[in-house]
C-alpha cells in the first residue's frame, strides 16, 4: 500500500522549491510530507508505517490464528511480501499484550506485619588464628594434646556458627528486599513487566534452538526455526490478550485450562504443518519439546522474579 503523502510546495527545512515528483528534498533529504494534521491521521499513518495497516495485516492475523504454521511455511518458501514481517508483528502484539497485562492485573500479595524487632546477627564475624599443625608437633604430653583438641573442636564450632550467621544475614537481606519489592506494588509491577518482556525476547531464540535440536535431520536453517518461534509466541500473546480481557471484563470462569489446551493444540498443528511429519511422529516430538519448553519457561519466570526482587 503506497503511502498517501500531503506534499508541500517548498521544503520547510531548507527552502527548496519542490517539483510534483519530489517525495524527498533533493537538497537536504527531508521528506516532502505535511505532518500538521489531526491526531487521528497521525495514528493512521503510524499504523500504516508500522504494520502496513491494510488488508495485509488482516490476512496475516487470519492465517496466524486460524491456520497454525501456515505463515511460517510461507516465509520458508519465500512468500513474504503479502504478509506482515514476523518480527514487526511480534513487537506490535507484544506491546499490546504488556499494556493489557498492566491494565488488568493488580498486586494481590500483601505483606503480613509481625511484632518484634528485625532479626539481627547474634555475633559479629570473627576469625581464629590457630596453627594446629605446629601446635601438635610441639605437644609432647597428653595433657597438651587434649587441650589442643578442645581448641580445635571449639574452632570448628565457631566456624560453623560463623557460616550460619552469614547465611542468616543473606536470608535477612533477601527478605528485606522482597518486603521492599512488595510494598512498592506499582513500581515493582512495572519493573517485573519490563523484565518479563526481556525474558520472552530471550525465550524465542531458545525455543528455536530447541526445534533445531529435535529436527536437525531435516537440515533446516536456524532462521526457519526462529520464524516458527516468533509466529508461535505472537499467537500465544494474542490468546493471552483475549483471555485476560475476557477474564477481567466478563463474568467467565477461570480460563487457564482452556488457554493451555489451545496452546498445546496450536503447537501440535503448527509442527505438523511446517515439519511435514505424520501426526504420530509429531506427537512424539511434541512431548519432549513441550516438556523442555515448560521447564525452561518456569526457570526463566522464577529467575526473572528473583532478579527483579534483588535489583529493586
Amino acid at each position: 500500500m503506497a503511502k498517501k503523502r500531503r506534499k508541500l510546495t517548498q521544503c520547510p527545512n531548507c527552502g527548496y522549491t519542490f517539483d510534483d515528483t519530489n517525495n524527498y528534498c533533493p537538497n537536504c533529504g527531508q521528506e516532502n510530507h505535511d505532518l500538521n494534521v489531526p491526531v487521528k491521521h497521525l495514528i493512521a499513518e503510524f499504523l500504516e508505517g508500522t504494520l502496513h495497516f491494510d488488508t495485509k495485516v488482516w490476512k496475516t492475523l487470519k492465517y496466524l490464528i486460524l491456520k497454525p504454521g501456515l505463515l511460517s511455511e510461507k516465509f520458508n518458501i519465500g512468500q513474504r511480501a503479502s504478509y506482515v514481517p514476523p518480527f514487526r508483528l511480534y513487537v506490535f502484539v507484544s506491546l499490546i499484550f504488556f499494556f493489557v497485562l498492566a491494565l488488568t492485573t493488580k498486586s494481590t500479595v500483601q505483606l503480613q506485619s509481625t511484632k518484634g524487632d528485625k532479626p539481627v546477627a547474634a555475633l559479629p564475624g570473627m576469625t581464629i588464628n590457630a596453627n594446629l599443625a605446629d601446635s601438635l608437633a610441639l605437644a609432647a604430653d597428653s595433657a597438651k594434646l587434649e587441650k589442643l583438641e578442645e581448641v580445635a573442636a571449639a574452632a570448628e564450632e565457631m566456624k560453623a556458627l560463623k557460616t550460619n550467621i552469614i547465611q542468616d544475614e543473606r536470608a535477612t537481606l533477601v527478605a528485606e528486599k522482597f518486603s521492599k519489592f512488595i510494598s512498592n506494588s506499582e513500581g515493582s509491577k512495572q519493573k517485573l513487566l519490563k523484565n518479563i518482556s526481556f525474558m520472552m525476547f530471550l525465550l524465542m531464540p531458545f525455543f528455536a534452538w530447541l526445534l533445531n535440536l529435535f529436527y536437525r535431520k531435516q537440515g533446516r536453517n536456524y532462521v526457519e526455526h526462529l520464524m516458527f518461534s516468533i509466529h508461535l509466541h505472537t499467537f500465544y500473546f494474542i490468546l493471552l490478550i483475549i483471555s485476560m480481557l475476557a477474564g477481567h471484563y466478563l463474568p467467565v470462569p477461570d480460563l487457564s485450562g482452556v488457554v493451555i489446551g489451545i496452546m498445546i493444540l496450536y503447537l501440535f498443528l503448527a509442527l505438523h504443518r511446517v515439519y511435514k511429519q505424520s501426526y504420530v511422529r509429531t506427537l512424539l516430538r511434541l512431548i519432549p519439546i513441550g516438556f523442555t519448553y515448560l521447564i525452561t519457561l518456569a526457570f526463566f519466570l522464577v529467575s526473572t522474579v528473583f532478579m527483579s526482587v534483588l535489583l529493586s
